[in-house]
C-alpha cells in the first residue's frame, strides 16, 4: 500500500512537471470540459464549490478579495487557501498555481483542503484546480483574485485608512459607504456618524442634510422639545430651537395643540401665546370673554381678558369704551350711581349731575327720590336744590302756597322793621340788630331788581307791577347767600341807614370783624373818595360826604361831638 503511494505521488509529480507545457490547456478548460470523467457509483462529478483565502479582510470588486500584505504566522507571501468540494470521492487533490509555480495538496474525507500559494512574491494568475490522483487528470478549476493591502494605507482615499474600514464595516473602495453624502472618514473622525447608514439616529434627516441645517445627526429631538428634527422641518419650526417662535411654550406642545408654534401670537389680540395660557385668556381666540375688546387692550388698560364686565356695573367693558365710562370703575363720574344703572335711567355715566340742579344724580335716585332728568321733579315751580335748602318736599306741589305767604310775611317784617328804624321808632336795637336788617334791606333791592330783568325778558309780570316773583326771591336768596355783600358796600349801606355817620367802632362791633380790618377797609374807602374820616378826640367818625359836619373843616373839628346812633 504504502509503495503504492509512493509510486503514485512520483507519477503525479511527473506529471506536473509534463504539465508546466500542456497545463495551461488544462487550467484555460472548465468542469465541461472534463467529461471523460466517470465516477462509478455517483452521478454527479467532483467539483470545486469554493474557493478563497483564510486571511481575507474585505470582499473587493469582482470577486477579489483583500489581505492584509504581511500575514503574522505565515511565511512571507504565503496565503492559506481554503478549498471546498461538492461530491467529493477518494484520489482527489488541489493545486494551487500563480506565477508559473504549483502547490499541492491532497483533499480530505470531508471533501476540503487548505494550501498555500506559491511562490514568495506576487499573486498574478492565481487559480486553484481539482484533479484526480488515480487518473491523473484534471476535473475543475477555479481562478482566484487576492488583493493584499496595507492596515495603514486609504485604498478609497476617504480620511478612514484600511484597517478602520475593516473595523467600521464599510466599504474599503467606497469613499461613502451609505451613500449620504459624507465621506466614511468624516463621518467618523468629525461627526461621530455610522458611515454605513445614511441616517444615524433615524430621524428621517440624512445625516448631510441634518449637518447642513445645523442639527445633531447622531439625535433624533436635536432640540429636545419633544418632537424630531423631521418633524420639525415639516412644520416649518426650527429644529435646534425648543421655541421656534419665542412665545413661551414648546413647539411640541404648540403643535399637539391648537397654537402655531411659528407664530407667537396666534390670534393676533396683542398678547403672546405663552402669556395667554399664564393670565388664563384663550390664545387662538382673540377676544377671550366677548366683550368686544381684544385680550391685549384689555391688559393694557388693566381690565379682565376673562370678564366681560371687569367692574361689575352691569355694562360690558367694550360697551363702556364706546360710550366714554371707565371699565374699571363701576361710578365713573363717583355721582352714587353705578354707570349700569345710569344707563338704564337715562343719566349721562360720565356727569355728576345729568339735570344740572345742583343735586347729583346719586342723591336723588337714591336719597331723595327725585328726577336726576328734571330739576324740578314735581313741577312746582321751585328747584329741587331749593326745596331742599328749605326742607319742603322735592316731590310736592303744595310746596309753593305757604312758602310765598312765609316769603312775603318776612320781607313786610323786614320792611316795617327797616321803616321804623329810618323814621326813629326804634332806637334801642344793637348795631348787630340793625346790620342784619341792613343785609336784608339790600337783599330786598336786589331781589327787585331781578324781578324786574325777569319781568321785562319773559313778559310774565307788567313792568311796573310791585309783587314779588316768589322763585325771583328764592333765587335772590339762595345767591345771597353763595355771594356775601362786599365789605365795602355793606359799610355804605350801614352809613345810609344811620343818616351817613357812624363811629369806627360801631363797624366794628357790627360786623365782627377785627379792628384791624376795619382799619384797613376804612382807610382805602377814604382814599376811593367813598368815605370821609374824621377824628374826634379818642374816636374816628365815618361819615358820607353828604353828612359831613359843617364843622369838619373849622379848626375846632376836634371838638365836634359824635351823633347819636340811628340819629
Amino acid at each position: 500500500m504504502r509503495h503504492r503511494i509512493v509510486s503514485g505521488m512520483c507519477a503525479l509529480f511527473l506529471l506536473l512537471a509534463v504539465a508546466s507545457v500542456s497545463v495551461g490547456v488544462a487550467a484555460a478548460a472548465d468542469a465541461g470540459q472534463y467529461a471523460d470523467y466517470t465516477a462509478t457509483g455517483n452521478e454527479t462529478a467532483p467539483a470545486i464549490q469554493s474557493v478563497g483565502p483564510t486571511q481575507a479582510v474585505a470582499d473587493g470588486p469582482n470577486g477579489t478579495a483583500f489581505v492584509w500584505e504581511r500575514i503574522d504566522g505565515a511565511r512571507p507571501g504565503g496565503y492559506q487557501i481554503a478549498v471546498a468540494l461538492s461530491s467529493p470521492q477518494e484520489n482527489l487533490s488541489v493545486c494551487a498555481r500563480a506565477n508559473g509555480s504549483l502547490n499541492c495538496t491532497s483533499v480530505g474525507p470531508n471533501g476540503t483542503a487548505t494550501l498555500t500559494t506559491p511562490g514568495i512574491t506576487g499573486l498574478d494568475e492565481l487559480s486553484v484546480s481539482l484533479y484526480n490522483t488515480r487518473t491523473d487528470t484534471a476535473i475543475d478549476r477555479q481562478p482566484v483574485s487576492l488583493q493584499p493591502i496595507q492596515r495603514a494605507g486609504d485604498i478609497d482615499d476617504d480620511g478612514l485608512n484600511n484597517s478602520h474600514e475593516v473595523v467600521q464595516g464599510t466599504n474599503l473602495t467606497d469613499a461613502d459607504t451609505d451613500g449620504d453624502g459624507l465621506l466614511d472618514g468624516t463621518e467618523v473622525h468629525q461627526h461621530g456618524t455610522a458611515p454605513t447608514d445614511a441616517d444615524t439616529d433615524e430621524d428621517g434627516v440624512t445625516d448631510r442634510t441634518e449637518i447642513q441645517q445645523g442639527t445633531d445627526p447622531r439625535q433624533d429631538d436635536t432640540d429636545g422639545d419633544g418632537l424630531s428634527d423631521e418633524r420639525e422641518l415639516s412644520l416649518g419650526t426650527n429644529p435646534t430651537v425648543a421655541d421656534t417662535d419665542g412665545d413661551g411654550l414648546s413647539d411640541q406642545r404648540e403643535a399637539s395643540g391648537k397654537t402655531d408654534p411659528t407664530d407667537a401670537d396666534t390670534d393676533n389680540d396683542g398678547v403672546v401665546d405663552g402669556r395667554e395660557l399664564t393670565v388664563g385668556t384663550n390664545p387662538v381666540q382673540a377676544d377671550t370673554d366677548a366683550d368686544g375688546v381684544a385680550d391685549g387692550r384689555e391688559l393694557a388698560l388693566g381690565m379682565d381678558p376673562t370678564v366681560a364686565d371687569t367692574d361689575g356695573d352691569g355694562v360690558a367693558d367694550g360697551t363702556e369704551l364706546e360710550s366714554g365710562t371707565e371699565p374699571t370703575e363701576s361710578d365713573t363720574d363717583s355721582d352714587g350711581l353705578d354707570d349700569g344703572r345710569e344707563l338704564a335711567a337715562g343719566t349721562s355715566p360720565t356727569t355728576v349731575d345729568t339735570d344740572g340742579d345742583g343735586l347729583s344724580d346719586g342723591r336723588e335716585v337714591s336719597e331723595l327720590g327725585t328726577d336726576p332728568l328734571a330739576s324740578d321733579s314735581d313741577g312746582d315751580f321751585l328747584t329741587d336744590p331749593q326745596e331742599v335748602t328749605w326742607g319742603t318736599n322735592p316731590n310736592s306741589v303744595l310746596t309753593p302756597a305757604w312758602v310765598t305767604s312765609s316769603l312775603l310775611g318776612f320781607l313786610i317784617g323786614i320792611g316795617l322793621t327797616v321803616a321804623a328804624i329810618r323814621r326813629g321808632w326804634v332806637i334801642r336795637l344793637s348795631t348787630a340788630a340793625r346790620l342784619f336788617i341792613y343785609r336784608y334791606l339790600e337783599l330786598d333791592r336786589e331781589i327787585l331788581e331781578i324781578n324786574r330783568e325777569i319781568d321785562a325778558t319773559d313778559r310774565v309780570v307788567e313792568a311796573d307791577s310791585a309783587d314779588i316773583d316768589v322763585d325771583t326771591a328764592a333765587e335772590a336768596f339762595e345767591q345771597a347767600d353763595r355771594e356775601l355783600t362786599p365789605d365795602a358796600h355793606l359799610v355804605k349801606l350801614m352809613l345810609q341807614a344811620e343818616n351817613g355817620r357812624l363811629h369806627q367802632t360801631d363797624i366794628v362791633e357790627a360786623t365782627d370783624w377785627s379792628k384791624a380790618k376795619v382799619s384797613r377797609l376804612l382807610s382805602r374807602m377814604v382814599d376811593e373818595d367813598e368815605v370821609v374820616k374824621i377824628r374826634l378826640g379818642r374816636e374816628n367818625l365815618i361819615c358820607l360826604e353828604r353828612a359831613k359836619p359843617p364843622a369838619a373843616n373849622s379848626p375846632h373839628a376836634g371838638d365836634i361831638k359824635p351823633p347819636t346812633p340811628g340819629g
